[in-house]
């Protein structure tokens, strides 16, 4: 079974030795709102919640865990994730990028491969 959004904010809570009304008032939310959420009651709150609450957390672009949050809350709300649409707003490389691997027809393991190169180093710039 797939972990969801709501499973995943309690680990992270607990994790950090929070009760659940600590965490809410931390966030600015309302304990009871709160709880549905991480009950998987109600959806993932929008952008300006999710920053608090991946602020609240400690998770750090660029972690594992900062995507699967925002992986996790795209999926309950049925969305792109908030972090990849702020990306793709703000490069407009990014959709031709996207109907390439569309319409060339990338396969997974291409795309995988793909991004393992990326990760490599070999496109950073010299000193940076």
């Amino acid at each position: 079974m797939k972990q969801t959004f709501g499973q995943f904010l309690k680990v992270k809570r607990l994790a950090l030795d929070l009760s659940l009304r600590e965490f809410a008032r931390k966030i600015g939310m309302q304990p009871s709102n709160y709880c549905n959420i991480e009950s998987d009651v109600l959806p993932p709150p929008p952008p300006d919640g999710l920053d608090r609450i991946c602020k609240a957390l400690g998770l750090k672009k660029g972690t594992p865990d900062y995507s699967k949050f925002h992986d996790l809350s795209a999926h309950g709300r049925d969305e792109i994730p908030a972090d990849v649409e702020r990306i793709v707003k703000g490069n407009n490389l990014i959709p031709a990028m996207l109907r390439t691997v569309e319409y060339e027809k990338v396969t997974k393991n291409q795309l995988r491969g793909i991004i393992q190169d990326l990760k490599s180093g070999r496109y950073k710039k010299a000193g940076a």
